[in-house]
C-alpha cells in the first residue's frame, strides 16, 4: 500500500479519523475540505481529464452515479464482497449508489434519516401537542395553525423545495423514474407530496428564507422559525451553531403522509469513492482507509458520539454509544433509538445520471407551485415534461 494518500471532503467532520488512521499506520493524509458543489465540479473535471483526481472523495449518494456516468470511478463491489461487509449495509443505501449491471461506486459512509427537529419549549408556550401526538401531516398542519401569525412552523427555503418533495414522495415508495427508465415523478405519490408542500404554504405556516443565511439561523434561535424537517445531520448544525438553545429542541420521525402510514425517509447521506486513474498502491491505501471509516464499529461511534453523525453500518449501532448516549441539548433523547428504527423502513430510491436534472426542475416547478399559485398536478406534469424534454426519456 501507499505510504501517501489525497483525501477529499465536505462535511469538515473527518479531523478525527484521520488523525487516529495517520498515527495507527503511519500513512500521510493530504486533506482538502470544500463546498458541495465544488467537490463535484472538481471529480467531474479530474475523472473525465484522466488526472489529478484524489485518492479518494466523499461524494453524496445522489449524486454519485452521475459522477460515475464519466467512466472514472473504480467498482467496489468486488472489495466489499471480499472484505465481507457488502451485507452490512442497508439494501436501500446500496440501491442508491449501484451502477445498471451491480456495480457498487462507493462504500456508504453517513446516512440521514429524515428527521423533525423543533423548539419544544415554543411548541409547549403556544399550546401545540407534543411530538408523541403527532402521526400525520394532517395532524401537524392542524397543530400549526394554534401559532401565531409572526411565528411559521417550519422552515421550507425556496431553494430547498426540491429536497422536501423528494422525502415526501420516497417515504411513500415513490420514485423519479420507473424500473423501465420512464418518468413517474408525476405519480400520485409525487401529488400527495406536492399538495402537502402547498398546504402548508396556503395555511401561512412555513418560512420560505435562504437556508444557511444569518436571518435562517436566527430565526431558530429567536423561536420564529420553530421547525425544519431535514436530515439527521443537523443535529451537528443545532448543536454547533445555536448553543444559547441548548435543552429547547426535540427531534422526531416526520409525519406519515397517511395514518399507518410510512415514516421513514432519507436526505442526504454520503459515501467514499476511489477513481480508476490512481495507481493500485493508492487505491488499496484508500481501500484501507475507506474501511476504517466506514466500517469500524468503535470508530463509528466515536464519530456519532463527538458530532451526532449516524452511520450507515448496520453492525455498528450495536456500540454503546449508539445505545445509551442521551443529547442534553435534546432533552436528554437518545436520537440514535429513532434512526435506528427508521433505517430499515426507508424505502430505496432509484437516483440515475438524470437524477441531478430532475432536482433542478422540482425545484423551480414546487417553487411556482408555492409562490406563483400553480396547482400541484398542474406543477408536477410540468416539471415531467421538462424532464423528458432535457432528458430524451418517455413519462409512464
Amino acid at each position: 500500500m501507499a505510504d501517501a494518500m489525497e483525501f477529499w471532503e465536505m462535511a469538515g467532520a473527518y479531523g478525527g479519523l484521520m488523525d487516529r488512521y495517520s498515527e495507527k499506520t503511519g500513512t500521510d493524509i493530504s486533506h482538502t475540505n470544500m463546498g458541495y458543489s465544488e467537490i463535484i465540479n472538481k471529480m467531474q473535471t479530474r475523472l473525465i481529464s484522466g488526472q489529478g483526481a484524489p485518492s479518494t472523495a466523499l461524494i453524496e449518494q445522489k449524486k454519485t452515479l452521475k459522477i460515475a456516468s464519466t467512466g472514472g470511478l473504480r467498482n467496489l463491489r468486488p472489495r466489499m464482497e471480499q472484505a465481507g461487509i457488502i451485507d452490512e449495509f442497508n439494501e436501500g443505501v446500496l440501491a442508491a449508489v449501484t451502477g445498471e449491471n451491480g456495480e457498487i461506486y462507493s462504500v456508504p459512509d453517513d446516512i440521514a434519516p429524515t428527521t423533525l427537529y423543533y423548539r419544544r419549549d415554543v411548541w409547549d408556550e403556544h399550546g401545540l401537542a407534543p411530538h408523541e401526538e403527532i402521526e400525520t401531516w394532517d395532524q401537524l398542519i392542524e397543530e400549526g395553525k394554534k401559532l401565531p401569525d409572526d411565528v411559521s412552523l417550519l422552515s421550507l427555503p425556496a431553494s430547498g423545495s426540491n429536497l422536501y418533495w423528494r422525502f415526501l414522495n420516497r417515504m411513500q415508495g415513490g420514485q423519479e423514474f420507473n424500473e423501465n427508465g420512464e418518468i413517474v415523478l408525476n405519480g400520485e405519490e409525487g401529488l400527495k407530496a406536492a399538495r402537502i408542500m402547498n398546504r402548508l404554504s396556503n395555511e401561512g405556516l412555513v418560512d420560505r428564507g435562504a437556508n444557511w443565511s444569518q436571518q435562517w439561523f436566527s430565526g431558530f434561535k429567536d423561536g420564529s422559525i420553530t421547525g425544519y424537517a431535514t436530515g439527521s445531520w443537523f443535529y451537528g448544525t443545532i448543536t454547533s451553531s445555536m448553543a444559547d438553545t441548548a435543552g429547547k429542541w426535540r427531534g422526531f420521525k416526520v409525519p406519515a403522509v397517511e395514518e399507518g402510514g410510512n415514516r421513514a425517509s432519507n436526505r442526504g447521506g454520503s459515501g467514499l469513492v476511489i477513481p480508476e486513474q490512481v495507481s493500485a498502491e493508492e487505491a488499496n491505501r484508500a481501500w484501507d482507509f475507506i474501511k476504517y471509516v466506514t466500517a469500524n464499529p468503535k470508530q463509528n461511534a466515536l464519530t456519532y458520539k463527538n458530532e451526532g453523525q449516524m452511520t450507515a453500518h448496520e453492525p455498528s449501532w450495536d456500540e454503546e454509544a449508539f445505545t445509551t448516549a442521551e443529547f442534553e441539548f435534546f432533552g436528554g433523547q437518545k436520537l440514535a433509538d429513532i434512526w435506528i428504527e427508521m433505517v430499515p423502513n426507508i424505502p430505496g430510491y432509484r437516483f440515475t445520471v438524470d437524477s441531478p436534472i430532475v432536482s433542478s426542475i422540482i425545484n423551480e416547478e414546487m417553487r411556482n407551485m408555492i409562490d406563483e399559485g400553480d396547482s400541484p398536478k398542474a406543477a408536477l406534469d410540468r416539471a415531467a415534461q421538462r424532464v423528458a424534454d432535457r432528458t430524451d426519456r418517455d413519462i409512464a
